[in-house]
C-alpha cells in the first residue's frame, strides 16, 4: 500500500508533485475520493447491531483489532477519532429516532426515557453528546449545556416511577422540565452515548449488539410543523383528516364531528358541525336509532387510548338532545375475557387485548340498580327513537382522534366498533340489517336549540332585567361563574331578573346533548366591561395520560379528583361554536396547583400572558356573538368549563352544587373567579402573577 502512495508522493520524505495532474488522474483521484468517503460512511452506519435506534458495536481498537479492515479504521475516525477499545468504553450513537427517520430538531421535538433502575450500567461513567447532525460539531445553546451525564444525575428530575426523561428538543421543553433538556440543533442530529468502563454482569451492554441492557429508544413527541397545532397536545390537521377517512364513512356512527373536524376538514359533512359548545379536544360520534321492544343491539369495542370514553342515550326534545339517565364512562365497562380496562386506577394503560362488549336493549330499566347487567343501556320500550353519542377526549399522544388506532400509519392498526342486532325472537342481524332495521340516519346537520331571530329578540326582551343592557347582555359588570343547568333557566334565565329567574326550574335531566357524567360551568362576558378578563382558581388533580414517560401515552391509570377538565371560549348559542380551548395539562400551576387564565382578543394579549410567565391565554372570538349580519355584537364572550367524571371522594366537586347560588360555597378554591382589566394593567402587574 505504500508503494502505491508513494506514486502520488504520499510518504516518507515524499511530497505530492507540483505539477498540474493530468485530466484522467485528476478524474480517477476525485472519483477514488467520493467512492472512498461513501464506503467510510456506509462502513459508519453498519457498525454492531441495530437496538432501539442505536448502533451497538466496536468501532475502535489495536491493530490487531483492525487486522487490516482500513474501512472500520477510517469509519472509527469519522465518528471520533482516539477512541478507547471496547473493554475500556462503548459508543452507541444514532441519527434516527424510533422510527427509523432521521431525527432533526427543526422537524420535531423528542423523548428518551431511562427506566427505574435501567440507566447506562458502568463502573465509571456515562454521558449523552449532542452533535450537529452535518458538521459533527457541539451545539451552540442558550443554557451552554451540551450533554447529560452521571454527574448531573443528582440535578436531573425523577418521574413518578423513578424512570428519567431527557428532553431532545431545539428550545427548552419549559422550566420545570428544564433540568432535563439536552439541547438539540435546528436540522438533523448526531447523538452519542459513551459508557465508560461498561459492566459485565447484568444488566450489560454485552455482548455488544445483543446485551441485557439496551439504550431506550428516541421518540418523536411534537410534530414542530403540523398544522393547526396552538399547544402540546392538540390534534393536527393531518391527524384530523386521517382520521376522518378511517371512521368518516359508518351508517350508524356518523361522523367523526368536533371542532377540528368542522373547521379543518376541506368539505366537512353537515353532521360533522359540532353545533354546541363542544370541547376543543374531542371526537365524537352520535347516531339515531328505534329499536323494537324486546330487541337489542351489540357494540364489540377497543377501550381508546385516550382521557375519557362514554356511551349516552339521549331523546329529542324541544329542538335537542336531552339525556334519558342511560349512559355509560369507560371505567365502569367490564372488559371481554382475557382483556383488561385501562381506565381504572392502577391499570396498565398501554395494556393488550383491550376489547369490551356493549349493549343497548329495547327495555325499562331495572328499578332496583342492583338487576342492571353489566355493559348494558337500557332504551326502553315504544320503538322510541332515541339518539347516541359517543365521547372520546383527549386521545394519547401518537394516537388518532379515537384513540382507536396509531396516527402515524396510513392504513392498518385502527379498529372501529362492529355490531349486530338481535330482534326479540333470537334472530341476529347482520351491521348492515342492523343499519337497515333500526337506523335512522341524520340527514343533515343536527338543529341549533335557539336561531339568530329568536337571540336577538332575547337579548331586547321587554322583560329583561332592568340593570341589563342590550350592547352588553346578558353580561354583567361582575361576572360571576353559574353551574349550567338546561337552556331554560341558565341561558334564557340569565336575562331575568333573580326574582324572575328563580320561578324557572332548574332542576332535571342535562340538554343540549350535554354529558350526564359532566359538570359544566360558565360565565357570558362583554369587552365593553374591558378588554382582558382574568380568571383564576385551582386546578384538581387529573390523570395527566397524554404522552407518559415513553411519549406514547401513560403507562400507570393514577387516581384523581376529576377524570377531566377543560375551558373552551364561546360564541353565542346560535352560533355555538368555539373558537379555542384549553386542557388541564396545558396550562401553567403554581405549588399550590393555582392558575392564572387571561381571555382576550390577540390584538389585545398581554405580553406576559405566557406560560413560560405561568399564565394561560385563551382566545375571545373576533366574532363575537358569532351570529350573521349586522345584528352580531362582535364584544360578546363566553367561557364554559368542564370537570368531567370526578371522584366521589372530593368534597369540593361541583356534583355537591345541588341548586343555584351555591358554586363558591361548595367548590372552595376550585371554584373560578375572574375580572376584567385592561392589556395595560395586566402587564403593569409585571413578569409573575
Amino acid at each position: 500500500m505504500r508503494e502505491r502512495f508513494a506514486k502520488v508522493g504520499i510518504g516518507a520524505g515524499l511530497k505530492p508533485s507540483a505539477e498540474p495532474m493530468k485530466p484522467a488522474l485528476k478524474e480517477a483521484t476525485g472519483a477514488a475520493i467520493k467512492a472512498a468517503l461513501h464506503k467510510i460512511g456506509q462502513t459508519a452506519e453498519s457498525i454492531g447491531k441495530d437496538v432501539n435506534g442505536w448502533h451497538i458495536g466496536a468501532a475502535a481498537g489495536s491493530r490487531e483489532f483492525y487486522n487490516g479492515n482500513w474501512a472500520l479504521r477510517a469509519a472509527a475516525a469519522k465518528l471520533g477519532i482516539y477512541g478507547n477499545s471496547e473493554a475500556e468504553a462503548v459508543y452507541p450513537f444514532t441519527r434516527h429516532d424510533a422510527n427509523g427517520i432521521v431525527a432533526d430538531g427543526s422537524r420535531h421535538t423528542y423523548q428518551m426515557t431511562f427506566a427505574p433502575g435501567q440507566l447506562p450500567p458502568v463502573n465509571a461513567f456515562w454521558s449523552i453528546t449532542m452533535y450537529d447532525g452535518r458538521t459533527q460539531l457541539l451545539i451552540d445553546n442558550p443554557i451552554k449545556r451540551y450533554l447529560i451525564n452521571s454527574p448531573m444525575l443528582p440535578a436531573l428530575k425523577k418521574n413518578a416511577d423513578g424512570s428519567i426523561t431527557v428532553y431532545v428538543q431545539k428550545d427548552s421543553p419549559g422550566k420545570d422540565k428544564e433540568a432535563n433538556w439536552l439541547p438539540a440543533p435546528a436540522g438533523p442530529m448526531f447523538i452519542v452515548m459513551r459508557l465508560y468502563w461498561p459492566k459485565t454482569e447484568a444488566p450489560s451492554v454485552y455482548p455488544l449488539g445483543e446485551g441485557t441492557w439496551k439504550p431506550p429508544a428516541l421518540v418523536p413527541v411534537q410534530n414542530l410543523n403540523a398544522l393547526g397545532v396552538r399547544r402540546f397536545g392538540d390534534k393536527s390537521v393531518e391527524n384530523i383528516v386521517r382520521t376522518d377517512t378511517r371512521y368518516g364513512n359508518d351508517p350508524l356512527f356518523q361522523g367523526p364531528r368536533g371542532w377540528g373536524y368542522w373547521n379543518h376538514l376541506e368539505y366537512p359533512r353537515p353532521i360533522q358541525n359540532p353545533n354546541l359548545w363542544p370541547d376543543w379536544q374531542s371526537t365524537y360520534f352520535i347516531g339515531r336509532m328505534a329499536i323494537p321492544d324486546g330487541a337489542s343491539v351489540s357494540f364489540k369495542y377497543r377501550y381508546p387510548h385516550a382521557r375519557y370514553f362514554q356511551f349516552a342515550l339521549y331523546r329529542d326534545e324541544g329542538g335537542t338532545f336531552v339525556s334519558i339517565g342511560e349512559a355509560v364512562d369507560a371505567r365502569e365497562i367490564e372488559p371481554d375475557a382475557a382483556s383488561s380496562n385501562p381506565f381504572l386506577v392502577g391499570a396498565q394503560r398501554l395494556a393488550e387485548p383491550r376489547n369490551f362488549t356493549l349493549r343497548v336493549v329495547a327495555r325499562e330499566a331495572p328499578k332496583d340498580p342492583q338487576q342492571r347487567e353489566r355493559n348494558v343501556l337500557y332504551a326502553g320500550t315504544g320503538g322510541r327513537e332515541l339518539q347516541f353519542v359517543n365521547r372520546i377526549y383527549l386521545s394519547d399522544q401518537g394516537s388518532d382522534g379515537t384513540g382507536w388506532g396509531p396516527a402515524d400509519t396510513p392504513s392498518g392498526g385502527f379498529h372501529m366498533p362492529t355490531y349486530t342486532g338481535m330482534l326479540a325472537d333470537g334472530t341476529t342481524l347482520s351491521a348492515e340489517e342492523t343499519v337497515k332495521r333500526f337506523g335512522r340516519p341524520f340527514p343533515g346537520a343536527t338543529k341549533q336549540p335557539l336561531s339568530d331571530e329568536q337571540w336577538e329578540q332575547l337579548v331586547h326582551a321587554k322583560g329583561n332585567d332592568p340593570a341589563l343592557d342590550p350592547a352588553t347582555a346578558p353580561a354583567r359588570r361582575l361576572p360571576v361563574w353559574e353551574k349550567y343547568w338546561n337552556i331554560r333557566y341558565s341561558i334564557l334565565g340569565s336575562f331575568k331578573t333573580p326574582e324572575e329567574r328563580a320561578k324557572i326550574a332548574f332542576a332535571g335531566p342535562i340538554d343540549g346533548g350535554g354529558d350526564p357524567a359532566t359538570e359544566y360551568m360558565f360565565v357570558q362576558l362583554s369587552r365593553k366591561f374591558g378588554p382582558v378578563y382574568v380568571m383564576r382558581g385551582k386546578m384538581p388533580t387529573f390523570p395527566n395520560t397524554y404522552a407518559g414517560a415513553g411519549g406514547k401515552g401513560l403507562e400507570v391509570m393514577p387516581a384523581a379528583q376529576t377524570q377531566y377538565w377543560s375551558l373552551v371560549s364561546c360564541e353565542a348559542m346560535p352560533s355555538g361554536q368555539i373558537v379555542d380551548g384549553l386542557t388541564d395539562m396545558q396550562v401553567p400551576l403554581d405549588g399550590e396547583r393555582n392558575y392564572t387564565i387571561v381571555y382576550s382578543r390577540k390584538e389585545d394579549r398581554p405580553a406576559n400572558a405566557t406560560a413560560e410567565n405561568g399564565v394561560a391565554w385563551i382566545e375571545w372570538s373576533p366574532r363575537g356573538e358569532g351570529v350573521d349580519g349586522a345584528k352580531n355584537r362582535p364584544d360578546f364572550g363566553m367561557l364554559m368549563l368542564r370537570i368531567m367524571a370526578t371522584n366521589p371522594s372530593w368534597t369540593e366537586r361541583p356534583d355537591n352544587i345541588t341548586k343555584p347560588g351555591m358554586e363558591e360555597q361548595v367548590m372552595g378554591p376550585y371554584y373560578p373567579r375572574g375580572e376584567y382589566m385592561t392589556k395595560a394593567e395586566f402587564e403593569a402587574r409585571g413578569l409573575k402573577q
